[in-house]
């Protein structure tokens, strides 16, 4: 079974279920189960420390939860001999009683072990075979998840400035195996050989059971917009203190807050989270506490009309940034890129500023 992506966030990708027909049973075995009650839930969250579990259901139910928030259905019949069937029956319904007695649960990972990649190992384990996938062009990803956030982009700059470098590897079609309606595709394409090296194709038929429209896009302003305007703004500041003589260095303080706090985020998730990839993020060569920790220097030394040193550090890192961007080390987003020219443009005109013109600088 695979669902159309719904409105939430952890939403956007679809969703993936195994539905069993056994005599009067009719179940569909969920492996995307998680319980926002959980005791500290957001801070297990932010950890990348998310429990999943297995959550059987009658067919009518699932059926009336996704389609009451508006989301299609489609449904794939594997072409599974009987043996095959049973085998996999019995491997849900093992699952399913670990579930409902000994609250089973396993550690959920969006990008190799989540519930679509559960389903599609218990149907491999299952076949007297071997599960053949069709040949498709590479991918990383992040392009992967850019398919299902295009419409998103508030959604896709978060998810952008958290993935790190191990995000921007190339996988192949088992890797593209973690998204549902990627899945679904292949799927439709895969075959099992066995031991004979026979070739059967894995599902029969495709098809829609519930026939739903697709969600609308995301209709604000996207992120863009709002970097290029703060590019203008910035733009415009510095060319004002060119001209004026005057310096409004709480703009300059606003930007270091904006930094660091952002600095620390970063910091935090690629240092405690269990989250994939973010251990990686090369955004961490800007966008970390340092601007905190020089924040209160700075400061005085715009208080006391001095050009604040820490700005030849701030040039040294969005050098390095802009560097590793160059070289293709990280896939940054076009508005990190951006949101850095601005800090960059403030850092040059500061440090060079005493060589241009004397400064008088504004009453705060």
């Amino acid at each position: 079974m695979t669902c159309a992506p719904g409105d939430e966030t952890y939403e956007l990708y679809g969703h993936t279920a195994l539905r069993i027909k056994w005599g009067n049973d009719d179940i569909v075995y969920n492996y995307g189960y998680f319980n926002f009650k959980r005791p500290h839930f957001v801070w297990h969250f932010i950890l990348g420390e998310t429990d999943y579990s297995l959550r059987p259901m009658t067919m009518a139910h699932f059926y009336r939860l996704y389609t009451d928030e508006g989301r299609w259905i489609d449904e794939q019949v594997l072409n599974l001999t009987p043996e095959e069937a049973t085998r996999l029956a019995a491997a849900l319904e093992e699952n399913k009683n670990q579930a409902m007695l000994e609250n089973w649960t396993y550690r959920y990972n969006y990008l190799t072990d989540n519930c679509t990649t559960r389903a599609i190992s218990q149907i491999v384990k299952a076949l007297n075979g071997e599960f053949v996938l069709p040949t498709v062009e590479r991918t990383t990803y992040r392009q992967a998840l850019h398919i299902y956030t295009i419409g998103h982009p508030w959604a896709q700059l978060g998810n952008d400035m958290l993935l790190g470098a191990g995000s921007d590897k190339e996988i192949d079609a088992s890797g593209q195996l973690f998204l549902p309606i990627e899945a679904e595709e292949l799927l439709q394409s895969a075959q099992v050989r066995d031991t004979s090296g026979m070739l059967r194709p894995l599902v029969t038929t495709r098809i829609r059971i519930a026939d739903l429209p697709d969600k609308p896009a995301d209709n604000h302003w996207p992120p863009i917009v709002w970097v290029c305007l703060l590019l203008l703004l910035t733009t415009a500041v510095t060319l004002y203190e060119w001209r004026s003589g005057k310096t409004w260095w709480l703009y300059d303080v606003i930007w270091l807050l904006f930094q660091g706090i952002a600095g620390c985020i970063i910091a935090f998730m690629l240092c405690f989270s269990e989250h994939p990839t973010v251990d990686s993020n090369l955004l961490i060569s800007w966008l970390n506490p340092l601007p905190l920790v020089f924040l209160w220097f700075v400061i005085q030394d715009f208080r006391h009309s001095n050009s604040p040193r820490y700005f030849w550090l701030q040039i040294a890192m969005l050098g390095v940034f802009y560097i590793l961007a160059l070289l293709h080390k990280q896939d940054f987003p076009a508005e990190t890129l951006l949101l850095a020219l601005c800090l960059l443009i403030r850092a040059a005109w500061l440090v060079l500023r005493p060589k241009l013109s004397k400064p008088r600088y504004a009453q705060q």
